[in-house]
């Protein structure tokens, strides 16, 4: 089977990879990667997942921001809460309900990072430590100090 994707011929697999960018996906496919290599080295791993998890881990780079140094994180923070209220905005004008952290008057920055790290972006980035070690000792770290520094944030604001 071909996909054809801007007049060229890709192998299906390949068309996989936008797919699992899909945070419509995103539990199930961790919890989906975590039975199946959460624990087990590369080579203890079943080739047909090998695939899986280099989908996951494109899917993990898509969501990656928290787990990005400062500057980094902060600007990349940014840029995604401008595309989601644009998408809110749109919602308005539509007459649609307003998706969750799209609506840029009730959206609070702080909140919708913890959030999103603490329900999203760890859980995720930990299932993958399990299979790659270095990303709990390189990665994981970055993650816990962005998300103390968006606590920080928080409890700035409520002090104002």
């Amino acid at each position: 089977m071909q996909c054809i994707i801007h007049k060229r011929y890709y192998c299906p697999k390949h068309f996989l990879f936008l797919l699992y960018s899909d945070m419509s996906k995103h539990f199930a496919t961790v919890a989906k990667i975590k039975s199946q290599a959460a624990g087990k080295s590369w080579d203890e791993i079943d080739p047909e997942v090998r695939w899986e998890v280099l989908m996951y881990m494109l899917h993990l780079a898509d969501i990656s921001n928290p787990a990005k140094g400062n500057p980094m994180f902060k600007l990349w923070t940014d840029r995604c809460l401008k595309e989601f209220f644009a998408q809110g905005d749109e919602e308005c004008v539509l007459g649609l309900p307003v998706s969750p952290n799209c609506d840029r008057n009730e959206t609070k920055k702080p909140d919708s990072q913890i959030g999103f790290i603490n329900f999203v972006v760890k859980p995720a980035y930990v299932v993958l430590a399990d299979i790659i070690p270095a990303v709990g000792e390189n990665i994981l770290p970055v993650i816990q100090n962005n998300l103390m520094y968006w606590e920080d944030q928080k409890g700035k604001e409520e002090t104002l």
